[in-house]
C-alpha cells in the first residue's frame, strides 16, 4: 500500500484487546483502518480497572486471553498485555488505593520499552480512567511523546452509577477532578459526541484542543443483506415481528421498560417477540415477573454472543431498541449498537438522550421521552403495524450510516487528529476541527 504522509507509528492504550462487548471497540476499529492505510499500530492493553476492583466474576472467560500471546489481527498491528500478577492482585483485595498506585507504577514501567522500541510518533489513550488514562499520560510524558486522549463517555458519571451514589459524593467528585485533569494535560482530545465536547469545555478544557469523532460501524459487516434464516429457525422467529434489545441487559440500559412492552405487545400485537441478546444480572428478575403474569412467551433470550455473530441478530430484527433512562451517564453515552441497528436497515426506537439525539438527528428512527413506557410501547406497536413507515425508517437509517458513520470515513478524521496532535495538520484538518 502506498505510504501516506504524516504519522507512521501509533501506540494505543486500551483495556481490552481484542475489544470486549462495546469496550474499546471504537478505537480498535479506527486503529485497524489506520493499519489498512499502512500505519503501524501497537495496542497496549491494561487489565480493566473494573476487573481489578472485583467487578467481573472469578470465572470471567475473557481473562483467559492474558495467559497466551495476543492474537494477530492484522499485519500492521501488534499488541501487549499488562498484567499485575498474583501479588498485586491480592493487594487489590486488601487496599485498593495502594494497589492502584502500585499498578500505575508497574504498568507505566512496562509501557516505556514497547513505546521506545516501536518508535511511536504519539500515544493514544482510549479513555481517561484512573488506571489506563494515568498510565498512558505518564508513559507519554516519560517517553516524550504527544498524547491524544479519547473521551467515549463521562467516566465519573458511569462510576457513580455503578456505585449507586450521587455525582456530588466524594468518590465521583475526586474521579471527575482526575478525569478533567487528564484531558487538560493531554495535547489533544477526541470525544464521540458534541454533548461530551460541551461538557469538557464547561469543565475548563480548551475548546481548541477538542475534536468530535463519533462512533461508527462497518456497513459491510452490518447489512440488510445478511442471511438470517438460521437464526430465525433456531429461535422460531419466522412470521413474527421481531423487536431486538441487545447489549447490557441491565436497568441502567433501559431493561425495566421491557416488561411494559411485553405486556402491551401480548395484547395489541401478539404475533411479535422481544429478542434479547446479551447478558446482565437484571434479566432473571425480568423473566420472573413475566412468567408470573403468563408473559414469558413474549421474550426470547438468546444469551451473550461474540461480536462477529451480532450482524445476524441485528438483521433478523424488524425493530431495534436503544432505550436509556434519563441519567447523566445515559446522556453522555453514544452506544455502538444504534449505529449497528441503522447499518442493518432496522427501524430504531430510541429514548431522546443526548447521544441518540445526535445519532438520529437526520432520521432513521423514532425518538421517545426517556422513562416513558407508554410512549415507547406506542412507537413500537405503530411500527409493528405500519410496514411503510418501518421500511422508510430502515432505508433512511442505512443511508445515514453510509454517508456519515462508516469506520473508513471516521478513520480519516482520526488520522487527521493524530497528525494535528504532533503538529503535522493540514488546512483541511484545521477547517474540520473548527466545525
Amino acid at each position: 500500500m502506498q505510504q501516506r504522509p504524516g504519522v507512521r507509528r501509533i501506540t494505543v492504550f486500551v483495556e481490552h484487546f481484542p475489544p470486549y462487548l462495546g469496550s474499546d471497540r471504537s478505537v480498535f476499529e479506527l486503529g485497524r483502518r489506520a493499519a489498512d492505510r499502512g500505519i503501524s499500530i501497537q495496542f497496549i492493553a491494561t487489565q480493566p480497572l473494573r476487573y481489578l476492583l472485583g467487578g467481573r466474576p472469578p470465572d470471567w472467560k475473557y481473562k483467559k486471553r492474558w495467559s497466551q500471546p495476543p492474537p494477530k489481527v492484522h499485519p500492521n498491528i501488534t499488541a501487549h498485555y499488562l498484567i499485575t500478577g498474583k501479588n498485586i492482585e491480592s493487594v487489590w483485595k486488601r487496599n485498593r488505593y495502594l494497589a492502584l498506585l502500585l499498578t500505575i507504577l508497574l504498568f507505566t514501567a512496562y509501557s516505556i520499552r514497547p513505546i521506545i522500541r516501536h518508535s511511536s510518533d504519539l500515544v493514544v489513550a482510549a479513555h481517561a480512567t484512573p488506571l489506563l488514562g494515568v498510565v498512558a499520560m505518564l508513559a507519554a510524558k516519560l517517553t516524550r511523546r504527544r498524547l491524544l486522549m479519547g473521551c467515549p463517555d463521562w467516566m465519573s458519571a458511569y462510576a457513580a452509577g455503578l456505585l449507586g451514589t450521587s455525582l456530588h459524593s466524594l468518590g465521583p467528585r475526586l474521579l471527575h477532578i482526575l478525569e478533567v485533569r487528564l484531558y487538560k494535560w493531554s495535547d489533544r482530545v477526541f470525544t464521540v459526541t458534541h454533548f461530551l465536547r460541551r461538557l469538557l469545555i464547561h469543565a475548563g478544557v480548551s475548546p481548541d484542543k477538542i475534536a468530535v469523532i463519533p462512533n461508527g460501524v462497518d456497513p459491510k459487516m452490518f447489512s440488510p443483506e445478511v442471511d438470517t434464516s438460521a437464526v430465525k429457525r433456531k429461535y422460531r422467529l419466522e412470521d413474527l415481528r421481531v423487536i431486538l434489545f441487545s447489549g447490557h441487559l441491565e436497568e441502567w440500559a433501559g431493561l425495566s421498560l421491557i416488561y411494559d412492552l411485553a405486556r402491551r405487545l401480548d395484547k395489541e400485537y401478539p404475533d411479535s417477540r422481544i429478542l434479547l441478546v446479551g447478558s446482565g444480572e437484571s434479566i432473571v428478575e425480568l423473566f420472573d415477573r413475566l412468567v408470573r403474569r403468563n408473559l414469558g412467551h413474549m421474550l426470547i433470550h438468546a444469551g451473550l454472543h461474540p461480536y462477529e455473530a451480532m450482524p445476524v441478530f441485528t438483521a433478523a430484527a424488524d425493530i431495534a431498541l436503544c432505550i436509556f433512562p434519563d441519567t447523566p451517564v445515559a446522556h453522555a453515552a453514544s452506544p455502538l449498537k444504534i449505529f449497528e441497528y441503522m447499518a442493518a436497515g432496522t427501524a430504531v426506537v430510541a429514548t431522546a438522550v443526548a447521544g441518540t439525539l445526535e445519532a438520529l438527528s437526520e432520521g432513521g428512527g423514532i425518538l421517545v421521552p426517556p422513562n416513558d413506557s407508554e410512549a415507547l410501547c406506542d412507537a413500537v406497536i405503530r411500527l409493528c403495524r405500519d410496514d411503510r413507515l418501518r421500511e422508510d425508517l430502515s432505508r433512511k437509517a442505512r443511508e445515514v450510516v453510509e454517508q456519515r458513520y462508516s469506520w473508513d470515513q471516521l478513520a480519516e478524521r482520526f488520522l487527521e487528529e493524530c497528525n494535528r496532535c504532533v503538529g503535522l495538520h493540514t488546512a483541511s484538518t484545521t477547517q474540520r476541527s473548527a466545525t
